[in-house]
């Protein structure tokens, strides 16, 4: 699985998270109803993530494989996505 930086940045975009730039990432949290759920962070520049990265920027948004390639595709929205979390019960939704 691949991710570049724009892609995550594309997915920060989507997901409505307020980036935090410092010196060697940009962070922000996912938010749901007022509540901060998880943390997500990507490297500055222009190329694709290293080793597991990828995979651990998938985890942690609780998506299989699969799921986290439709949400960069954009054929699963973000809508359908807070669906999907409530529907698995995660983060207390």
């Amino acid at each position: 699985m691949q991710l570049t930086t724009r892609e995550a940045e594309f997915i920060f975009r989507k997901s409505g998270i307020s980036k935090v730039i410092s010196n060697h990432h940009v962070r922000g949290w996912f938010v749901v109803d007022g509540r901060r759920l998880f943390p997500l962070y990507y490297s500055h520049g222009n190329k694709d993530l290293p080793g597991d990265v990828p995979h651990r920027f998938r985890r942690v948004m609780k998506l299989s494989v699969n799921e986290f390639e439709e949400y960069k595709q954009c054929r699963l929205s973000l809508a359908q996505y807070i669906a999907l979390l409530r529907q698995r019960h995660e983060f207390g939704l």
